[in-house]
């Protein structure tokens, strides 16, 4: 390949004016062609000499395959080389050449005879001498030039890529970076709290009554938490009285003149305060307050709470017997260590409470990341005092000493009912650490479920993070909107319920409840005897297949009127979803881990009673995930409120069904069979680690249908 001029010279000179210029496409005809088909070179760089293949007059033409040659690596170069060329001549950007541009570029090179290095260039085998062709030096455009060059540039660039995407800023990559890091950091943070507080509490099973390392772990634990949870609640309170001291200076200073407080946006998203005057300094919306919050799971909350702080509370006056005693072997089953944590616990179960009533619908749009760690180790603290609880729980059900006459000689005998090699409690007793140690079975419950429940507020209010497009009040305070003038004054405590359409249910389940409170108390009385213990199971059993049935009967009436019901298509929180979901698989475990031995004995009452209760959860949770997207925006749904009693009654049913599994597990003879097969210590182990899952259910699930009571027979507000 012959190099290319790089000067500025002649290069070649026409044989006669009125030569005629035909292009190689003229080859094949003789028609004339128009002049926008001719082939000419405004590169700068001049034909060449040989023969160019004829051109192909149709797509079957055998000519066609001539064209092969001239697509060759040193084509393209050539082809690429006369691209810089024509650009830096016109003084174009490349960027702004549309695909088509080039290939009418590339197209018009190769019938110009640029290809293959050739000087010359041929129509109709004669050659055809190139008219005289100035190179053109590099072009070097102005000041003036570049400015137009840059908006032409702008221009094309939006004409070429306006289906482009536009591209993310500085500040959106910088922003996203830390909400990635510190959102996965505080979830795998709090996955390392649950993770090493399971093996610190296994590990200190095994080192003996003595040891403090479980206490120890709990103890970092909840200082922790309380230290975060004390400065998120100064936080709010300095924030609303900021606000309230605000409109007060305000109105005193208009002389009564209604002060107005408007919430306008600013950039990035976020909102702030302004007060009266233009010149007032605005306040950040640090923290804000949604219209959610469901006062069915607060009154839960509050029922939980108050049995494990009585269950807290005995397990403090235990540890202070025991640390007060003469007795050395008394004084060696407590420490600092367990009187300190045992006195904190029921303090920070009343203060977290306290905290649910007050700020359950919180958004804290304030310090995010320091937020979301605080959370984060809220969780994780909840779970493991949750697992520490279920430990403890299963542990004194496996060590319990059980008494039993012995037939020949009619003597008592106190015998370990586990022969692991495990020392869990104190050697001696006292007689009112007998008489805790007899009640805490009846008081685990609640402090599992207090502690599982305090799970899923916590996530609601990780989900509420950052989110100020929810707000909707200031507590206490009168809010003036922008553009609607519309004035809002409200509490988190207002309490307003509608009750039509409800009675019918809500007796109906207030009638289950007490027919399984006589249940319970039949299984405990008749249990007793050994005559009669036969005829306890027989009642238990009929009373949850009857119980089950109603519900199953009633899940599916619901579902077939909730149809009648609005969509929501814009559905928030999935909260509710999650904590349903995990609780399956432990749900369908417990089950059929009963039914294995009842098959074996063919007692076809607790198969049935397994069976239906898999079919109701079943059924009730699609139930639960469909009602939850449901609204009624005609007045008419409104009126006549569809399927709202049933709904009433699978809320009682569910709590009724809560006592009554609460209390069957404790009773021996309700396990007599499951004892046999799998054996005391592992079906213990069992139960207690399935159970409190199914238990969560029957609660959150009565959570669940509340919401929809109250929720489902109102316009969707979400638009």
């Amino acid at each position: 390949m012959e190099e290319l001029p790089k000067k500025t010279q002649v290069l070649g000179e026409p044989e006669g004016g009125s030569q005629h210029k035909r292009s190689v496409s003229d080859t094949q005809g003789t028609a004339p062609r128009h002049s926008s088909d001719s082939c000419s070179d405004d590169s700068g760089i001049t034909n060449s000499g040989l023969s160019l293949p004829q051109t192909p007059t149709s797509p079957t033409d055998p000519n066609r395959a001539n064209l092969t040659p001239f697509l060759n690596r040193k084509n393209n170069a050539l082809l690429k080389l006369q691209r810089q060329r024509s650009m830096q001549r016109l003084g174009v950007d490349p960027r702004t050449i549309s695909p088509s541009a080039f290939q009418q570029m590339d197209n018009f090179s190769i019938c110009s005879g640029i290809v293959n290095g050739s000087t010359h260039a041929s129509v109709d085998s004669q050659p055809v001498k190139p008219p005289a062709f100035i190179a053109i030096p590099p072009y070097a455009p102005t000041m003036a030039q570049e400015d137009r060059l840059a908006r032409e540039t702008s221009v094309a660039s939006l004409s070429v890529e306006e289906d482009d995407p536009p591209s993310t800023t500085r500040e959106e990559k910088i922003a996203w970076f830390w909400l990635a890091l510190s959102e996965n950091a505080s979830v795998a943070y709090a996955i390392f709290l649950v993770s090493l507080g399971i093996v610190i509490y296994m590990a200190d099973i095994f080192w003996g009554p003595n040891s403090v390392a479980a206490e120890s772990y709990n103890l970092f634990l909840t200082v922790t938490q309380m230290f975060w949870l004390l400065t998120i609640h100064i936080d709010t309170r300095i924030f609303i009285h900021k606000i309230f001291r605000r409109v007060r200076e305000a109105t005193a200073r208009r002389e009564g003149r209604e002060d107005t407080v408007y919430m306008e946006s600013v950039d990035d998203g976020q909102f702030q305060l302004k007060f009266g005057k233009e010149d007032e300094e605005p306040i950040p919306l640090m923290y804000g307050f949604t219209s959610e919050g469901s006062i069915y799971i607060k009154i839960g909350a509050t029922v939980f709470c108050f049995g494990h702080m009585i269950h807290t509370g005995l397990t403090f006056g235990q540890q202070v017997l025991y640390f007060t005693e003469d007795d050395p072997e008394l004084a060696s089953c407590s420490s600092i260590v367990s009187i300190i944590i045992s006195s904190l616990q029921p303090i920070c179960a009343f203060y977290q409470l306290f905290f649910i009533f007050k700020y359950a619908n919180l958004i804290i749009n304030h310090r995010h990341i320091w937020a979301r760690f605080g959370i984060m180790h809220s969780i994780g603290t909840s779970l493991c005092y949750w697992v520490y609880t279920i430990l403890q729980e299963t542990l004194q059900a496996i060590f319990a000493k059980e008494e039993y006459e012995d037939p020949p000689n009619g003597t008592q005998h106190y015998a370990a009912a586990s022969t692991w090699e495990i020392k869990y409690g104190c050697e001696k007793d006292t007689y009112l650490s007998s008489m805790i140690n007899s009640m805490a079975p009846y008081l685990y419950p609640f402090s599992i479920e207090f502690y599982i429940l305090l799970v899923g507020m916590w996530m609601f209010l990780k989900e509420n993070l950052g989110k100020v497009e929810l707000h909707t009040h200031i507590p206490s305070i009168e809010v003036t909107y922008e553009g609607t003038n519309q004035k809002s004054l409200m509490s988190n405590m207002v309490i307003a319920v509608d009750c039509h359409a409800s009675s019918r249910g809500l007796f109906l389940g207030l009638l289950t409840t007490a027919v399984t409170t006589i249940s319970i108390i039949l299984l405990f009385i008749l249990s007793a005897s050994d005559e009669t213990s036969e005829a306890a199971l027989i009642v238990n059993g009929v009373t949850e297949v009857s119980i089950l049935t109603l519900m199953i009967g009633s899940a599916v009436m619901a579902y077939r009127l909730l149809r009648m019901l609005d969509v929501i298509h814009h559905f928030g929180s999935s909260v509710d979803d999650i904590l349903l979901y995990v609780t399956l698989p432990c749900i369908f475990l417990y089950a059929f881990l009963r039914i294995t031995p009842a098959l074996l004995v063919g007692d076809i009452l607790f198969v049935s009673v397994s069976m239906l209760q898999v079919i109701q959860v079943i059924i009730q949770t699609a139930l639960i995930h469909d009602g939850l997207r449901r609204r009624s925006n005609s007045p008419s749904l409104r009126r006549r409120k569809p399927g709202r009693e049933i709904l009433t009654f699978l809320v009682v049913t569910n709590v009724a069904l809560w006592l009554l599994q609460t209390f069957e597990i404790k009773s021996s003879e309700s396990n007599a069979d499951l004892y046999q097969f799998y054996g005391k210590e592992l079906w213990t182990l069992l139960g207690h680690l399935t159970l409190p899952f199914a238990l969560f259910y029957r609660f959150h699930s009565s959570v669940c249908l509340a919401d929809m009571w109250k929720e489902c027979y109102e316009p969707d507000h979400s638009h």
